[in-house]
């Protein structure tokens, strides 16, 4: 514990070897945190393994899983940990790949537009969840959107049927789903990167499944049947909520905003009764 670096909050610092670092949060959150995001960025001009754990000890702790998980995790120039307002510890690890690898780390604290845009997306599915599971064009996007996305579990589902059992690849293939979430969120935090270097493979990938998408979504329809309809229209309201719920670091706040949206979305139902007793 005599060579772990304590991170103070909008205070960077440089560093040439592999370090552990722990950040301990003696600040309450607030009602005015609700979208405010506190970080962790490490950043550096060749790549990093950074490894995020909870707690002092689990530093310390050897384990094969959390060895599996650091290869997994990050072997990137810019890597950003997001730390839960409500977390009294968070620690990490930064290993350097290559001799002479100079780094920097920083912890700050600001206001998320992200955070933001997933409340005013809840809002909006909530809301309208009605409406947008009897539009068409709601349908044929969100077809595109899911077969985008569930290509890529597709390929990872065929890749473990291939690959050999005793492979040590295929005992990361097991965990296809995980795996695969990993690959995703690898993707996006590489996304810019990507468009610059491979826009072509990523323009015939995206031409491709979303014509394949579109073809299922014609060949089966819009949905006709009122029940199923139902269905959906719920489902995408219990996104809405979901959405408020995750778009609000406060957790009363969000709880008691899920609440008053419930409460907005069956007032009508109290008003028509009140006005009906009223007559």
């Amino acid at each position: 514990k005599d060579g772990i670096i304590p991170l103070q909050e909008g205070h960077a610092s440089q560093h040439g070897q592999s370090r552990r670092f722990c950040y301990t949060n003696t600040r309450s959150p607030r009602w005015h945190d609700v979208w405010t995001r506190t970080q962790i960025r490490v950043t550096s001009s060749r790549m990093l393994r950074v490894t995020q754990v909870d707690s002092e000890e689990e530093l310390e702790r050897f384990s094969v899983l959390n060895v599996l998980f650091s290869f997994l995790r990050g072997k990137l120039n810019d890597t950003s940990i997001d730390v839960d307002l409500y977390s009294n510890k968070t620690c990490l690890k930064v290993e350097l790949l290559e001799p002479g690898t100079i780094y920097s780390v920083v912890l700050s604290r600001r206001f998320d537009p992200k955070l933001f845009l997933v409340f005013f997306l809840g809002l909006l599915l909530f809301f309208c969840g009605d409406t947008l599971s009897r539009s068409q064009i709601f349908y044929y996007s969100a077809g595109i959107s899911v077969g985008l996305l569930a290509s890529l579990l597709v390929l990872v589902y065929m890749m473990s049927k291939v690959m050999p059992k005793k492979s040590p690849v295929y005992f990361l293939l097991v965990g296809g789903w995980s795996f695969s979430l990993y690959l995703l969120q690898l993707i996006f935090k590489n996304l810019q990167e990507i468009c610059k270097s491979y826009w072509q493979y990523l323009l015939g990938y995206l031409l491709l499944v979303g014509l394949l998408s579109f073809a299922v979504c014609y060949r089966y329809g819009p949905l006709e049947n009122e029940r199923s309809i139902n269905l959906l229209s719920w489902a995408l309201q219990l996104l809405g909520l979901l959405l408020i719920y995750s778009g609000i670091q406060i957790h009363p706040i969000a709880l008691g905003l899920v609440l008053l949206a419930v409460c907005t979305k069956n007032l009508e139902y109290p008003l028509q009764w009140a006005f009906a007793a009223y007559r």
